[in-house]
């Protein structure tokens, strides 16, 4: 099949702007935040159907995230953009994040800042490994700052004692409970968990993932290079997450670089 050429306009006296690749990834280096990329790829275990809840690759989620690397990313915006939010708790926590374009960001990859932290309070279930008693978190733990559990109606909460739990140390993502006593005769399963994490997103969408540019360069020939990417990101609490068995165990480390 041939492929016949656009007329092009007549450019004579038009002025030439250039954008510089460089100051747009000094820019990004020197006042973005310091973050881990992660690759997420879709695991094969699905086949035709859907991902299998026994796999150890995705933990059923359907994704594997590999090959984590240490860059940097700048925040253009928080929540500003109602195409992403439909004020609900279901879309909150949305912002957008450009990275150099050698990152190559795609769906679903995940995103951690270094030592930049949130709170975050979920309910859990109340789980039991043995006669230990324990709750999975959606992020891994950096410090626990309250625990509730429901007593009745006309009942104010049961705050737990420092000395009624402990973060395991096996698996970040698990808080084990002793409770003094033990739980209450009619406790409904299920505690309030308060917490502090590292802050972490996955990629959702990419509105500017063509983004390039064209120069000159010292032999007066064009040629074009690629700028920076933008990526539009969710807090990853929304999406099934990835954490360990209760033991620290069960998760295939896929990565290869």
């Amino acid at each position: 099949m041939s492929i016949r050429q656009s007329t092009p306009p007549n450019l004579l006296s038009q002025p030439k702007i250039e954008f510089n690749k460089n100051d747009f990834d000094a820019t990004i280096w020197n006042k973005g935040y310091p973050v881990i990329h992660y690759d997420a790829i879709e695991c094969p275990c699905k086949g035709d159907t859907a991902p299998k809840v026994d796999c150890q690759n995705c933990l059923g989620l359907g994704w594997v995230f590999i090959n984590p690397i240490e860059t940097r990313g700048i925040v253009t915006s928080i929540n500003t953009n109602t195409q992403y939010k439909y004020w609900s708790p279901e879309l909150k926590g949305t912002i957008a994040l450009t990275f150099r374009d050698v990152e190559r960001l795609s769906f679903m990859d995940k995103v951690v800042f270094k030592d930049k932290y949130s709170v975050f309070s979920e309910v859990k279930k109340v789980r039991y490994s043995g006669t230990q008693a324990f709750v999975f978190t959606s992020y891994p733990i950096s410090d626990i700052n309250i625990l509730f559990a429901y007593e009745s109606s006309s009942e104010p909460l049961i705050r737990l004692q420092e000395s009624e739990y402990s973060l395991s140390s096996d698996n970040l993502y698990v808080i084990k409970l002793n409770p003094v006593g033990g739980f209450a005769e009619d406790f409904n399963g299920y505690i309030s968990v308060d917490y502090k994490y590292e802050m972490q997103y996955n990629v959702v969408d990419l509105p500017h993932e063509l983004r390039s540019s064209v120069a000159v360069d010292e032999n007066g020939k064009q040629f074009h290079f690629d700028l920076p990417i933008q990526a539009i990101c969710q807090k990853s609490h929304y999406i099934n997450g990835d954490s360990p068995k209760y033991d620290g165990t069960g998760i295939q480390d896929n990565s290869f670089l």
